[in-house]
């Protein structure tokens, strides 16, 4: 776990007077300390991958052998390939998908310069808190220690600033072989932690204290078209989310409670916490860091290759890549919370959850979810690592949703006054 720490000075210092000159001129260097972007694998261990990879890059994986990989795969997933009729996969191939070659991911220049001059700024209390959350942007903590490290590290990626991108959604029945289609079409804008679009790090003029804006435009189902709502995260985690839905078809505006923030949205198996597999503050929860687990992980996946036919619980010619996650075990603060506990397998080059597994209040396995990502072209020309969708599987009542994303723009140009109560009313 080289990545996890940092390096340390193996000669014998005899000086007392030599250790304190160190510790002085220490907190003037500092900035050296800062060893950013990371690589998931030193030279050694990735070495041992390109091995590995020598058998199999390129390999169809299905039923026949699964269990030659199944170490890389988490075990519901595994049981998914071995029984492919309970999730409606094609009736003659089953489910399959490829491996492919580890490629390390480089972050965009903004992030990397935003992490090197903040990362050594960062101030916490002895709980591991941020003390200046809202002044710092990049990466907090390039060699985290601890669960809260990983998860601030998680909620510091801001996704290029701004986005745009198109969701198809289906809500998927295995049992019954149907789909229930849903589209939507959403902007994302942040307001602290920019790297990329001036004004950077904040938007100067956030009166509110705003951390991010979402805006969604549904088109289906038909009686959710046109549809609107925009969600606000504020800065300080004391606030909850400002949320307010457009109801097209009673032509009403209603204000969300945060109580429904665990609700599942429209019969499908994600609440709105689940959104990035997790979407809220980051004070929410406890978190303990339970070491690297390696999974066969879909990091550079092309979405327009992926074959899916309806009612099919996990879609087919996905092409998967060995990473070492870190694992973090996120528990909810809430006793009355709907989840017991989440398991993040969390991307060391890139802090996005790339599989989850979650467990109920009775300890009981429930969901396992995993997250497709792929490097983008943004509007600076950089290349970023993107969500481009996911696939949820609830494992107590056999239920699964589909979500692709067809990503517009990334660190493009986006109003903040479309996270407003009269732009929800905009005629269309």
């Amino acid at each position: 776990m080289a990545f996890l720490h940092r390096p340390t000075n193996g000669t014998v210092l005899k000086s007392l007077g030599f250790i304190f000159m160190l510790i002085c001129v220490a907190g003037a260097s500092h900035a050296l300390e800062v060893q950013y972007p990371v690589q998931a694998y030193t030279p050694e261990e990735l070495a041992q991958i390109r091995e590995w990879e020598k058998t199999w890059v390129g390999q169809k994986i299905d039923k026949s052998n699964i269990d030659q990989v199944a170490e890389f795969i988490p075990e519901s997933y595994v049981g998914m390939f071995k029984n492919p009729e309970n999730w409606s996969a094609p009736a003659e191939e089953g489910f399959y998908f490829y491996i492919g070659p580890y490629k390390r991911i480089v972050e965009t220049k903004g992030m990397i310069e935003a992490t090197k001059k903040y990362a050594p700024l960062v101030k916490k209390d002895s709980d591991g808190t941020l003390l200046n959350y809202s002044e710092l942007a990049g990466i907090p903590f390039p060699q985290p220690q601890t669960g809260l490290e990983i998860a601030y590290n998680f909620d510091f990626n801001n996704h290029g600033d701004t986005a745009h991108y198109i969701r198809n959604s289906p809500n998927v029945n295995p049992r019954s072989g149907r789909d229930r289609y849903a589209e939507q079409e959403q902007w994302e804008f942040f307001f602290i932690h920019r790297t990329e679009v001036d004004p950077k790090p904040v938007v100067p003029n956030n009166p509110k204290g705003y951390h991010r804006g979402i805006f969604l435009h549904m088109y289906t189902p038909p009686e959710f078209l046109n549809t609107r709502y925009y969600s606000m995260r504020y800065a300080d985690p004391q606030k909850d989310d400002e949320t307010y839905m457009w109801y097209s078809q009673f032509r009403r505006i209603r204000r969300m409670s945060t109580k429904q923030r665990s609700d599942s949205i429209d019969g499908t198996d994600l609440i709105y916490d689940d959104e990035f597999f997790w979407d809220g503050h980051i004070s929410r929860n406890t978190y303990t860091f339970k070491g690297t687990k390696e999974l066969l992980c879909a990091r550079h996946q092309d979405m327009k290759q992926a074959k899916r036919q309806e009612g099919q619980a996990l879609p087919n010619n996905l092409t998967l890549e060995r990473c070492k996650t870190l694992v973090v075990h996120a528990d909810n603060k809430d006793p009355n919370y709907i989840y017991g506990t989440r398991i993040w397998y969390i991307d060391p080059e890139t802090y996005i959850i790339l599989w989850t597994e979650i467990y109920d209040h009775l300890n009981r396995f429930w969901k396992c979810n995993i997250m497709f990502t792929n490097d983008l072209k943004t509007a600076k020309g950089e290349t970023k690592n993107f969500i481009v969708g996911y696939t949820l599987n609830d494992f107590q009542r056999i239920h699964s949703g589909y979500n692709i994303q067809e990503v517009r723009g990334i660190s493009i140009a986006v109003d903040p006054k479309m996270f407003t109560v009269s732009y929800l009313q905009k005629t269309y």
